[in-house]
């Protein structure tokens, strides 16, 4: 009865996903309702175990209706998951019942279509178990999370950045009129906003922070030879213009420490650990019931190679 309710959910997960796509595209005489939040202040039920529609003798609870959420893409889910959007998955989850009560009265599961889809799921649910039942003991250990990070350092190297902000004019006669305002006093912030011809200008020409090999190479040696606070004494010129650097702050090269890590460590060694017991197992499994690909080409043994005892008779 699980599978099918798996299936079932998974059914009704791609109805509501086409039904939200039709409400979005849907015109004023489209008959399917549109699905908006309510007010703020209504609220849906929150005992898991609330009834919220009945087919016959099967009941519908909210935690069958937080089953399907929990199977929506986050954007979906937060769509549905209000009072109106519980009622919608209750009407497809009404359907579906109805759909199966149906299925039931012309015996579907009397057709050979239905009798080999059923065999072939349920090939496929043996199969995910038994990969399951094969992994189930994989576990890393705390030392060889240790011993991976300590042999793995240069894995978790942040290399040195630096955060900088540029003002980007087309050419000379620009950057001289970006010269005078910053003379006078403007600030390097507005001056950029004012002159800048880069998408940078709204944010005062930051660029935010950036590492080696993030810009073009004449920006990027410019801006790692200043010192926080500094502006570059000449204008750098790149194929994009001439950019005047200010270089705000600056990380040093650094290692993350091992608890920022060690999801990414034991998710490594999960991995490494059931790919070779996979491997194993499939070549156990090969050995034991003898697999043979009908075409292969089969490596031929060498003969031995036999010496010639003409000449030892003078024959």
């Amino acid at each position: 009865m699980k599978v099918f309710r798996t299936l079932s959910s998974a059914l009704l997960v791609l109805l509501l996903l086409a039904f939200a796509a039709g409400a979005e595209t849907a015109k004023i005489d489209d008959p399917a309702p549109e699905i908006k939040a309510p007010a703020p202040e209504v609220k849906a039920p929150v005992d898991p175990e609330t009834v919220m529609a009945r087919v016959g003798e099967t009941e519908i609870r909210l935690k069958d209706v937080r089953e399907i959420l929990g199977r929506l893409d986050p954007q979906r889910a937060a769509m549905y998951d209000n009072e109106m959007g519980h009622r919608a998955i209750v009407e497809e989850m009404v359907n579906m019942e109805l759909f199966l009560l149906l299925g039931r009265e012309l015996e579907v599961e009397k057709d050979p279509g239905f009798v080999e889809m059923l065999e072939n799921v349920k090939k496929d649910i043996i199969r995910r178990f038994a990969v399951d039942r094969v992994m189930k003991d994989v576990k890393v250990t705390p030392e060889e999370i240790a011993e991976f990070y300590e042999k793995n350092t240069e894995n978790f190297t942040v290399p040195e950045s630096v955060r900088a902000s540029h003002i980007l004019v087309s050419g000379d006669v620009e950057m001289e009129k970006v010269r005078e305002d910053l003379k006078a006093g403007m600030s390097f912030e507005d001056a950029a906003k004012k002159h800048s011809i880069s998408p940078s200008k709204d944010q005062g020409g930051d660029l935010g922070y950036f590492s080696r090999g993030q810009m073009v190479k004449e920006f990027e040696d410019a801006a790692f030879a200043l010192k926080v606070g500094d502006v570059s004494a000449e204008p750098v010129k790149t194929k994009f213009g001439l950019h005047l650097i200010k270089l705000t702050e600056r990380k040093e090269a650094s290692v993350r420490p091992l608890d920022e890590v060690r999801e990414e460590i034991v998710e490594a060694l999960e991995n490494d650990k059931k790919g070779k017991i996979y491997q194993e197992e499939l070549a156990r499994l090969r050995e034991k019931y003898k697999v043979e690909i009908i075409g292969e080409k089969k490596e031929e043994p060498k003969e031995e190679v036999k010496e010639d005892t003409v000449g030892e008779t003078g024959k």
